[in-house]
């Protein structure tokens, strides 16, 4: 996990500076430094990986809490579905966000399919 928060903030300050703007928290010796160990081409990969993951394990809550329940209402007052109704809502949010043409680089095409494979619906809000 620590190793994770390293690699996002590095990659949120090296993004920065590739766009122009400035960072006092990269010196260009540590620039060096994370060029020489791969940080470059392996950080996106990186943190996209591990953000799969977590994805992918609220998909299987969501779907675990529609077999035991029958629907995707997802109670936000239920204190152990408090992280699920969040997830959910999000999704929801940027879902919408697509429709009205925006962009939503969190919740991707394959990432839709996904949830509609399983009947999922963007527009049914929490019960």
């Amino acid at each position: 996990k620590a190793l994770f928060f390293w690699m996002k903030y590095n990659q949120h300050h090296y993004n920065r500076l590739q766009k122009g703007e400035t960072s006092s928290r990269l010196t260009s010796e540590r620039i060096l430094q994370l060029k020489a160990i791969g940080f470059e081409r392996s950080s996106k990969q990186t943190l996209r990986t591990s953000d799969d993951v977590r994805w992918n394990k609220r998909v299987q809550e969501l779907q675990k809490f529609k077999e035991e329940h029958g629907h995707f209402k997802v109670p936000a007052d239920v204190e152990a579905y408090k992280t699920l109704y969040s997830w959910v809502t999000n999704n929801q949010s940027h879902y919408n966000r697509l429709q009205k043409g925006e962009k939503s680089p969190r919740l991707t095409s394959e990432r839709i399919s996904k949830l509609t494979e399983i009947g999922f619906d963007f527009n049914q809000r929490g019960g």
